[in-house]
């Protein structure tokens, strides 16, 4: 569990996500890392290995998924899925019914790999720039 309890009013929205199997400019395989500013989001792991890296407040976590697997994060959590084996899957459940909110990445109008490589190379530069900020603490 990451991120404190879960808090889930109103809508929920469920779907299923295969995390990205290719590696990102840091040479980790994963998603974009990115953050949602009011709602709460869990991942439900249903197949393969990895793990979630989390930066809050209290510095940088790296927890294991494998199946089975529920963990959870609270709004302003920056989070990223790493995909271990290259064939992580999770179920992701959102408050808000999954519906965008200011502060969310938005992958809408990416329609090739090239261009959401790129964006998630961007992200990655962003998360690793806190995470250096994060440890000179």
């Amino acid at each position: 569990m990451t991120g404190g309890e879960p808090i889930f009013p109103g809508g929920t929205g469920v779907s299923g996500l295969s995390v990205y199997p290719w590696a990102a400019e840091d040479g980790v395989c994963g998603g974009s890392p990115h953050l949602h500013l009011a709602c709460t989001e869990a991942y439900v792991v249903v197949g393969g290995r990895g793990a979630v890296q989390t930066l809050t407040a209290a510095g940088l976590t790296e927890t294991p998924l494998s199946a089975g697997t529920v963990v959870w994060f609270s709004p302003g959590t920056i989070h990223r899925a790493v995909n271990h084996d290259g064939a992580l899957r999770i179920v992701v459940l959102m408050q808000n019914s999954g519906l965008p909110e200011a502060g969310d990445a938005v992958f809408a109008g990416v329609v090739d790999e090239a261009s959401a490589r790129a964006r998630r190379d961007l992200a990655v530069r962003g998360f690793s720039n806190c995470r250096t900020t994060e440890s000179t603490r």
